[in-house]
């Protein structure tokens, strides 16, 4: 009985309650005297709630309807730059009818806006982020210019999928765009399959404009797409510019973590003005459309109205409650014996006596009732847990639950089972922490914490003690339990072992390792092989030198031996000997000539640039193959001595220039004319220089070798750069050397071109960029000399192990004006340096035993750091290949043996007129 009436108190108010109430209900009873103005405000409260509702829902609907509209404009864009990257044209690299169809499609996406609207960008970006084309640029202008990286461009090239961008200002423009990113699939210059191109096609923000305009909202009302981070791409009001600006933060985060719906009603804009806003998604860019209206548009008029309804009501009031007044004694007699009827008849399970009135019976026995049924879900609650507690004891899994604040509070059996822990209270509130392996602690806490405040998904893998001591893998996830208003009431969470998933997972990742290094292995195994092949090309271009190289050879000895015969016959004769011993001397320049050439041909290695004239590469060359192509083919050289120096690998590309000789007398079967020509040209951005259109804007110099042959068909020309392609017979070639000039080329910051026409012959093309002269070693001779002869008898200490060669070069440069001091070795030049001897120059052979000519230049440099030092070497080393032939860099250069006086002395005048003034001792 007791509880009976306390479960009716707490359902009934309080008896001063009651009586407020029933004041209240005497005002109410009071008001019935007035049922028109009173039914009138009432009906007008709830239509404005139902209108106001049904706004709402409208006002969502068309916010959908409206993200429909612009994801349309998103797929229209996706399927224009899906439909370009697969363009037929873009996979064979004609960039000519590419950039057409990029125009064309601008056209067609501008097509019906205003003018002046914002322009439709149209792009072609390589996968190193460099841009290709750009229909924003004049029709024909080109360049290789690098765009910033964007994250849409970067999803694209790693995923392979169509992205969307956020908004962003265009460097190049100035104007904000929204950009679809399509990746273009194919194989790049090193054969792997993958994106090698984007695509970009920008969304014409006047058309989303134009969608929210179609809106239609009342005045001051406004509709915008924000893009994904909730920036302002367009909005209807025209006078306004909102591009890039963002909703109040509140707002902001409603929209971003909500599908779609309204903002929590009495939201106001950045202007403090409260507002109606409703958002939706776009389904696949998940780009959002956001209306706003002022609440006072949607509520002012039914406010008015309330007003002119109240103050009617309240003159009739006034004249009702009198009467109110002797219905309301009656009525609170009877109400004040409801809570105790209802209890009393709760308990004995029967009807409630009478109060005398028929509503104060009526709500006693509606409460007796309540009263009864919450005893019956009290009683099916308990028996709930019971259900409960038995299932999350039967489970495999360790079942736990939380508070909203993460404090535990419950452990099913299991767990109590395998952690071995007795009593509960040691593992409630953060007891449970202790169980966890020391080394995964803090990561778990970290990651429980976190979730606790962003009330996500909790799941963790972390090593958890058994009641035994030892450690068990063990999945965490525990999922938050909510109310209707989204709040956090408990964490309801299991732990799974794990243990064999891990082993297993351990396995396999030793595994993958150890296949990852066995394609390591067989990459470089591959790589080698390459390797080989281009080394064995080489070879073969310097087999089929041989012969022509022996006829030269043979013709030089035949010189010098005719020579030396002619001077032991008549040795009186001075003018004679002098002019035979001229002889001798060019003969022997022909054959140093030809021994480096025979070294750099078949030098290993990475390419080594130097300053190259292309009239007297031509001319090399032309010696060269008159005597290895045979007597049918006429070689015809076109070049002039005014041409500037182009930087490149000379033995590289001499071997390149015997291939495509080789090549093209295959062509002509051994009958017709070779022609070798040499021209400068300027390459200017955007220009494409025939169809090269790799090159960068500069100088460059062009060699072009041009036969007579059966030339190429189209097919066979598509394919003639390709490794391993070849058109000869099985074994007469490899297929290798017009690759290995195309490779040579793009090494070199150059471009090849093969045109050809069947029956009218080949021209192969070679761009390669020209050196800077800035250096004093290309000043002429006469200008040389005038350095040289400035100066008073510059003095240089000559090393070379060989008396012969030693005592030569030391009377040869003496004859030239120089002081000459000698050594035999590197540790005696060291001990003369040690002494303080005035020395300008110091010139050391590069082998010698004990220490070679590397290692003195490097000592001497330790005692005068600024000293100019020439290292003179036989052969080609390591060593040597910094500054090979001649090149000069800083207070370092490197001659190769033998050399002339001629040329040693020019190069010491170089460098002394290069050198620091702290460089003499």
């Amino acid at each position: 009985m007791a509880k009976a009436e306390m479960i009716a108190a707490r359902w009934y108010p309080h008896p001063s309650v009651r009586g407020s109430l029933s004041r209240r209900l005497m005002l109410l009873v009071a008001a019935v005297a007035v049922p028109l103005s009173a039914l009138g405000a009432t009906s007008l409260w709830i239509q404005f709630q139902e209108e106001r509702a049904r706004s709402e829902v409208q006002f969502v609907s068309q916010a959908h309807a409206l993200a429909q509209a612009v994801e349309r404009e998103f797929e229209r864009a996706k399927v224009v730059a899906q439909t370009l990257a697969a363009s037929s044209a873009l996979a064979r690299r004609d960039m000519d009818a590419f950039e057409g169809e990029l125009r064309s499609t601008r056209a067609l996406l501008s097509s019906g806006l205003p003018t002046g609207s914002r322009p439709v960008v149209v792009r072609l970006i390589w996968a190193d982020g460099t841009r290709a084309l750009d229909t924003a640029r004049p029709e024909g202008e080109r360049g290789a210019d690098q765009v910033p990286t964007r994250p849409h461009l970067q999803a694209a090239l790693a995923s392979g999928n169509t992205e969307i961008s956020d908004l962003f200002v265009a460097r190049d423009l100035g104007i904000p765009l929204v950009s679809v990113a399509a990746p273009v699939m194919g194989t790049d210059d090193g054969g792997r399959r993958g994106v090698i191109a984007i695509v970009g096609v920008t969304v014409s923000l006047d058309r989303l404009s134009a969608i929210m305009r179609s809106a239609r909202l009342p005045r001051d009302g406004s509709a915008e797409v924000l893009d994904r981070t909730g920036a302002s791409v367009v909005s209807s009001l025209a006078q306004a510019d909102s591009t890039g600006h963002r909703p109040p933060p509140a707002v902001l985060s409603t929209i971003l973590n909500t599908e779609a719906g309204l903002a929590p009603r009495g939201t106001r804009t950045q202007e403090g003005v409260p507002s109606m806003i409703a958002f939706a998604h776009a389904p696949d860019s998940r780009y959002v459309v956001k209306l706003d209206i002022p609440e006072a548009a949607i509520l002012q008029p039914l406010l008015q109205a309330l007003l002119r309804s109240a103050a009617l009501a309240v003159l009739v009031l006034l004249g009702g409650l009198w009467l109110a007044w002797l219905v309301a004694r009656r009525v609170v007699t009877a109400f004040h014996q409801v809570p105790q009827l209802a209890a009393d008849s709760a308990s004995a399970g029967s009807a409630a006596a009478s109060t005398g009135l028929r509503e104060a019976d009526e709500l006693a026995a509606t409460m007796a009732s309540h009263l009864a049924k919450r005893r019956q879900a009290d009683q099916a609650l308990r028996s709930s847990e019971r259900r409960f507690r038995t299932l999350a004891d039967t489970v495999p899994q360790l079942v736990w639950t939380t508070t909203a604040t993460g404090q535990n509070e419950y452990f099913n059996a299991r767990w109590y089972a395998f952690t071995g822990v007795t009593t509960q209270d040691a593992a409630l509130g953060d007891g449970w922490l202790t169980l966890i392996h020391p080394d995964d602690r803090p990561a778990v806490q970290d990651q429980w914490e976190r979730c606790l405040g962003t009330g996500k998904t909790y799941e963790t893998e972390c090593r958890m003690r058994r009641h035994d001591g030892v450690y068990r893998w063990m999945l965490t996830r525990a999922l938050p339990v909510r109310d209707q208003d989204g709040r956090v009431l408990r964490w309801f969470g299991s732990s799974t072992d794990i243990e064999e998933i891990i082993t297993a997972r351990q396995i396999l990742a030793r595994d993958r390792q150890e296949l990852e290094e066995l394609v390591a292995e067989r990459t470089r195994a591959l790589e080698r092989v390459q390797a080989d092949l281009i080394h064995a090309q080489r070879m073969e271009a310097l087999g089929k030198l041989a012969g022509g190289i022996a006829h030269d050879f043979n013709n030089i000895l035949q010189a010098i031996q005719g020579s030396a015969s002619l001077l032991e016959h008549r040795p009186a004769d001075a003018a004679w000997t002098l002019r035979m011993c001229r002889m001798i001397l060019n003969s022997t320049e022909r054959g140093v000539a030809i021994s480096r050439r025979l070294l750099s041909f078949a030098r290993r290695g990475n390419l080594h640039a130097e300053a190259i004239s292309p009239a007297d590469l031509l001319a090399d060359m032309a010696e060269i193959l008159e005597h290895t192509l045979g007597g049918g083919i006429t070689i015809r050289t076109d070049a002039v001595q005014q041409l500037p120096s182009l930087l490149a690998d000379k033995a590289q590309l001499e071997t390149v220039l015997i291939n495509l000789a080789t090549n093209a007398n295959d062509a002509m079967a051994g009958q017709g004319q070779l022609t070798m020509s040499a021209s400068a040209e300027w390459i200017a951005a955007g220009s494409q220089a025939g169809r090269a259109g790799s090159l960068k804007p500069g100088a460059y110099i062009r060699l072009m070798i041009a036969d007579t042959g059966s030339g190429m068909d189209e097919a066979t020309l598509q394919r003639a750069a390709e490794p391993f392609f070849t058109t000869k017979d099985v074994g007469k070639g490899t297929g290798l050397g017009l690759s290995m000039a195309k490779g040579f080329a793009d090494q070199s910051g150059g471009a090849l071109l093969i045109e050809s026409t069947p029956g009218e012959g080949t021209i192969v093309s070679l761009w390669l960029p020209i050196i800077a002269d800035t250096a004093t070693a290309d000043l002429p001779p006469e200008q040389r000399e005038g350095q040289l002869s400035n100066s008073a008898s510059p003095s240089l200490l000559l090393v070379d192990d060989e008396e012969i060669v030693r005592t030569v070069l030391a009377e040869q440069l003496q004859a030239n004006g120089f002081r000459v001091l000698t050594a035999p070795s590197g540790p005696a030049a060291l001990e003369q340096l040690g002494r303080g001897i005035k020395v300008d120059v110091l010139v050391s052979d590069l082998s010698m035993p004990g220490m070679d000519g590397v290692t003195l230049i490097q000592e001497a440099h330790r005692q005068r750091p600024n000293l100019p030092a020439i290292l003179l070497t036989g052969f080609v080393t390591n060593a040597a290949d910094i500054a090979l032939d001649g090149a000069l860099s800083g207070n370092f250069s490197v001659l190769t043996k033998p050399v002339a006086a001629r040329r040693l002395s020019d190069r010491i005048a170089v460098m002394l007129a290069t050198a620091r003034p702290s460089s003499k001792a």
